[in-house]
C-alpha cells in the first residue's frame, strides 16, 4: 500500500515541525509513504523550508503553485499524488507518532472511503481560562465509527480511486473565501462515499493569539453559518463570504 501525504502550504514556519513529525511516525509494515507539498507562495517559502530540513527521512515533492488559492494548491496535490490512499495534513499541524497506525487500523476496521480524525488545538500558556474551557477552536467529530456526510482537510484519509473517475477536485471559486473542503467532501458524500470518523489518531495544531479573540470567534461562527447556508440553499454570491481563517 502506498500513501501520499498532501500539504497545501502558505509557507508558514510551522511546516518544518509538520515535516519533522511525519518523519518520526511509526509506519506499518508493507506501507510506503511519501509527501507532496503545494507551495502556494509567490516567493517559494515552503520550498525553502523543505530544502532546509535536517536529516530528512520521507521523500518530499514540492509543487510550485503560487496562486494564493488553497483550492488550486490542493488540486495540484491531488494531480501529483501517486498513493492508493491520500492523507491531508495542514502546514500548522503536527502528528502523533502512532498517527498513521491508528488511522489505518480504523480505516481497515470501518471500511471507509474517507476517514476523519481529531485535530486538537494547543493553546498558549497565556490563554484565558475561559477560552481553554470553551475550547472554541476544536470541532468534535464524534466517536470512532460515526458516519458523517461532510468533512474537512487537516487529519483525513481519502481513497484515491474515489476522486479519479470522474475527477473530483476542489472548487477554485472557494479557494480564497473558504468552504472548499466542505464542498469537496459534500460532493463525495453525494456520490456515495462511505465517510466515517475515528477519535484516536491524533493531530495537533497551533492556536495562535490572533485566533483567540472574541472578534475571531464571532467571525468564525458567522463563517460556519455562511458555509452551512450555502449548502442548504444553494450558491450565494462568493464575494459576500468573508474568510475567518
Amino acid at each position: 500500500m502506498r500513501i501520499t501525504v498532501t500539504i497545501a502550504s502558505t509557507g508558514r514556519p510551522t511546516l518544518a515541525r509538520t515535516l519533522a513529525s511525519l518523519d518520526a511516525i511509526t509506519c506499518p509494515p508493507g506501507v510506503e509513504l511519501d509527501i507532496v507539498i503545494a507551495d502556494d507562495t509567490r516567493d517559494g517559502k515552503a520550498a525553502a523550508i523543505v530544502a532546509g530540513r535536517t536529516s530528512p527521512i520521507l521523500p518530499v515533492t514540492v509543487l510550485a503553485v503560487g496562486a494564493g488559492n488553497v483550492s488550486l494548491a490542493r488540486n495540484a496535490c491531488l494531480d501529483a499524488a501517486t498513493g492508493d490512499i491520500l492523507a491531508f495534513v495542514d502546514d500548522d499541524e503536527w502528528v502523533a507518532r502512532d498517527w498513521l497506525e491508528k488511522l489505518l487500523a480504523a480505516w481497515s476496521e470501518l471500511g471507509a472511503d474517507c476517514l476523519f480524525g481529531p485535530v486538537l488545538p494547543q493553546y498558549p500558556e497565556t490563554t484565558p481560562a475561559w477560552v481553554k474551557a470553551a475550547d472554541p477552536l476544536y470541532t468534535d467529530w464524534g466517536s470512532r465509527g460515526r458516519v458523517v456526510t461532510v468533512g474537512r482537510c487537516g487529519n483525513t484519509l481519502v481513497r484515491r480511486s474515489l476522486i479519479e473517475s470522474p475527477a473530483v477536485r476542489f472548487d477554485p471559486a472557494l479557494g480564497r473565501v473558504g468552504g472548499e473542503d466542505t464542498d469537496f467532501f459534500k460532493r463525495l458524500a453525494r456520490r456515495g462515499a462511505r465517510m466515517l470518523v475515528t477519535d484516536d489518531a491524533l493531530v495537533y495544531e497551533d492556536a495562535p493569539p490572533h485566533r483567540l479573540t472574541v472578534r475571531h470567534f464571532r467571525e468564525r461562527a458567522v463563517r460556519k453559518g455562511q458555509i452551512y447556508a450555502r449548502f442548504r440553499t444553494g450558491q450565494p454570491e462568493i464575494g459576500a463570504l468573508s474568510r475567518a481563517g
